[in-house]
């Protein structure tokens, strides 16, 4: 059983291995639109929840990155344009999850689609929660949104634990129950 154990574990981390860098390339190339779609929704809670007019959204370049990692998020209005820099670094965690979700063996094609949908929907709540409390007149001076942003870098292996093995952690935590006594002493089931 040990050793079943040690060749699941190895094959994972090789396959993980190999998955990581294409998924995160990947990933990369369609940061741009994510960061798109992350703007336009972040942008319309920051209008509506703290009264902000925002006029316009931006993604821009820095020059300075691999790939898209350089990518920084601008919003507009009036004669003020507050600017995320890092916004790169901090969404490249959906690649090594969706990295670590692939290369789990015994998931099944549609276990293995829900995990992924479920997860990637969770990292993006995140994304928004980061953004928004970054952009906040409240809380963006406080380290508050810097605590969130470092929590939801590491998400993406509580999300692979909880998501991908949620019935071997149920069962491993599961009480087992005795069986009732009577008045009388004896057991019944």
């Amino acid at each position: 059983m040990t050793e079943l154990r040690g060749k699941t574990t190895f094959w994972l981390c090789v396959k993980f291995i190999v998955l990581a860098p294409i998924c995160l390339v990947l990933w990369l190339m369609a940061l741009p639109y994510y960061a798109q779609v992350l703007g336009y929704s972040t942008a319309g809670i920051i209008r509506y929840t703290m009264n902000i007019p925002i006029e316009s959204v931006a993604i821009t370049h820095d020059g300075n990155g691999f790939l898209n990692t350089d990518i920084a998020l601008t919003y507009r209005y009036g004669a003020h344009s507050p600017t995320m820099h890092d916004l790169g670094l901090l969404v490249t965690n959906v690649a090594p999850f969706v990295a670590l979700i692939l290369a789990t063996g015994g998931l099944g094609l549609w276990r293995r689609l829900r995990v992924l949908a479920t997860g990637i929907l969770i990292l993006y709540a995140f994304h928004v929660l980061t953004i928004v409390l970054r952009f906040s007149p409240v809380y963006g001076r406080t380290p508050m949104p810097t605590a969130v942003g470092f929590a939801t870098i590491t998400l993406p292996f509580l999300l692979w634990i909880v998501l991908a093995y949620w019935d071997k952690l149920t069962a491993y935590f599961a009480v087992e129950e005795e069986p009732a006594k009577t008045p009388d002493g004896d057991k019944h089931a």
